[in-house]
């Protein structure tokens, strides 16, 4: 058992890998809005200085990030493998925020894990999942 397991983690160490950052980041948000000073996550993109300008860029995250939570599940429901799909959505996600906001890290590793995912499941040949029935 433990050997299949192992084996599964070595095919799929980039998708851990997304995950554990992704619940890093959840984590962090987590802790400084309820137990810290409060978070304001769209600082990290946008330097905004008037109110409107805040609900835009507010607005702006936002649309990425459903447009991510939308794209992962219709390439799921188009029978992609969870684990490309998470990679197309991170991409998708990553870039979008560039484009909008300019380069952070946190957008450049996603951006580049989100590519590096994808390129995994094409080489290992598990682009498309098990088809439901």
């Amino acid at each position: 058992m433990m050997a299949g397991f192992n084996a599964y983690l070595r095919r799929n160490w980039l998708f851990f890998i997304f995950l554990v950052s992704y619940g890093y980041a959840i984590t962090s948000m987590t802790m400084g809005l309820w137990f810290g000073d409060g978070v304001n996550i769209f600082a990290s993109y946008s330097s905004a200085s008037t109110l409107p300008e805040v609900i835009i860029d507010a607005n702006k995250v936002y649309w990425a990030k459903t447009s991510f939570l939308f794209l992962t599940l219709l390439l799921l429901g188009l029978n992609l493998n969870a684990r490309a799909a998470a990679g197309l959505g991170a991409t998708f996600w990553s870039t979008s925020l560039i484009i909008m906001f300019g380069p952070t890290p946190t957008l450049v590793f996603t951006l580049a894990l989100g590519v590096l995912l994808i390129a995994q499941q094409i080489r290992g040949k598990r682009l498309f999942g098990e088809i439901a029935s």
